[in-house]
């Protein structure tokens, strides 16, 4: 049977400032002695979500079992982080509760960040059920209120544990959220509106869902790229989505390089047109930098000077753009991903193609 290691080769492999060995760092955390430096204990442990690579899930799962000093230590040392996570934790763990109940408290609340961390399907049993749980446990529903009311962004699960309760002082945790985005009326929006898969129906409720779906219908149906539906002799659609990838090689090239080119037009998003164009040396650099990034706000990244481009001029870009590359685009239509069908479908990969 191996040997426990010592509190001193515990507190090695905790101060080591590069931990290769990630396998052997976790299963110290996971079985750390109860007389272990708490501070140093807490910093390790904490540089699991506030290191590079940052997981809470990987907190959560390791570090469950940390001894009540080692807790204290860690709590103290969030008291001053304004992040949902040190909100929450903060909230959940009661400091000045004996060992053992600090530590009972403690676990439950890591298990609650992995249930906020679930992989499962947006709207799968699995996670519902989850979001319910905690929905059903008033120290940590308490606690994601807390942190949805101290921090502007959180966490699309944090949000949707408070729509599962669905009580007065979740609705009063939400709103703020709510009205931010629906005077943006962006991404956070959308975002917002995914959760009536899981909210319980209520008035209240209802009618928060209700106000947002009218305030995204009518961005859709004024989103400017709708006027390509038209242009393209569709009349008035309610909506129209493609998204397409180009592929060349450059033919003048000593060393060959892979270009490719991803298109989005989305009418029922606020970011409704994007162009990724990046280039990559076959076979010397896995790693593809954007040459030229542009949407409907702004060019954002031009590193060969590609420039941008209206929607409606994205085929003369295209083409303008193989020329500047010294590439031929292959403009495939098995490469073409969109809501069309049919004659429209063939006459979107026409107009593609329709470049000068």
């Amino acid at each position: 049977m191996p040997q426990r290691p010592t509190v001193a080769e515990v507190e090695s492999i905790l101060r080591a400032p590069v931990r290769q060995n990630w396998e052997q760092f976790t299963k110290t955390l996971k079985t750390l002695p109860a007389d272990v430096d708490p501070d140093l204990a807490s910093q390790a442990a904490l540089s699991l979500i506030h290191g590079q690579p940052a997981s809470h899930w990987l907190f959560g799962r390791t570090c469950q079992q940390l001894p009540a000093p080692v807790i204290r230590a860690l709590l103290g040392r969030l008291e001053a982080d304004s992040r949902p996570h040190a909100y929450f934790l903060r909230e959940a763990v009661p400091q000045e509760a004996s060992d053992e109940e600090l530590r009972t408290t403690w676990k439950a609340a890591l298990q609650g960040l992995l249930d906020l961390e679930t992989t499962y399907a947006w709207g799968s049993k699995q996670r519902k059920a989850k979001f319910q749980a905690l929905a059903n446990t008033p120290s940590l529903l308490q606690a994601i209120q807390t942190a949805v009311v101290a921090c502007e962004q959180v966490s699309v699960d944090m949000l949707a544990v408070l729509t599962v309760d669905a009580s007065d002082s979740s609705v009063d945790a939400l709103i703020p959220h709510v009205e931010r985005a629906v005077q943006s009326q962006g991404w956070e929006l959308d975002r917002l509106e995914d959760l009536r898969k899981h909210a319980r129906s209520t008035p209240v409720m209802d009618d928060m869902f209700a106000r947002m779906e009218a305030l995204l219908q009518g961005r859709r149906a004024r989103s400017p790229a709708l006027d390509l539906a038209r242009h393209l002799g569709f009349g008035e659609l309610d909506a129209i989505w493609f998204r397409t990838y180009l592929l060349a090689g450059d033919t003048h090239a000593t060393n060959p390089l892979a270009h490719q080119c991803n298109i989005n037009v989305d009418s029922r998003t606020p970011r409704w047109f994007s162009v990724w164009q990046t280039s990559r040396m076959d076979g010397l650099d896995r790693n593809a930098w954007s040459d030229t990034h542009f949407d409907n706000e702004k060019l954002h990244k031009d590193i060969r000077g590609l420039g941008a481009c209206e929607l409606m001029q994205l085929p003369d870009w295209v083409a303008r753009t193989a020329k500047r590359l010294g590439a031929a685009w292959n403009i495939s239509d098995s490469a073409l991903f969109t809501n069309l069908r049919g004659k429209k479908r063939a006459r979107l990969a026409e107009w593609l193609r329709s470049g000068t």
